[in-house]
């Protein structure tokens, strides 16, 4: 089973999904992916980051994983580049339109 990532702000109920978390032999996480590629590779969602921790400067953020007793509640935050009903894609996040 994939274990899911989450860049998590939890003052303004906001999450990015940084992908599938990646290890090393050791159990460290050493990355992030979305279906065959790094995330980091990702232009987009690079810039989506860059734009989140502008905004979120100041605020807690961590990064939770979906096996995370506390995952549940952190589903029911508001998703960058979710496709729920009240999440905000990348395109209109990075238009300011959120």
């Amino acid at each position: 089973m994939s274990i899911s990532s989450y860049l998590v702000c939890p003052s303004r109920k906001l999450i990015i999904g940084l992908g599938k978390r990646l290890r090393d032999e050791s159990g460290t996480v050493t990355g992030f992916s979305i279906g065959n590629h790094l995330t980091s590779e990702d232009p987009q969602l690079t810039q989506v980051l860059w734009k989140f921790l502008a905004e979120t400067a100041g605020a807690e953020l961590v990064v939770k994983f979906s096996d995370d007793p506390e995952f549940e509640e952190i589903a029911g935050y508001r998703e960058i580049g979710g496709d729920e009903y009240d999440d905000v894609s990348f395109e209109d996040y990075l238009r300011g339109q959120t």
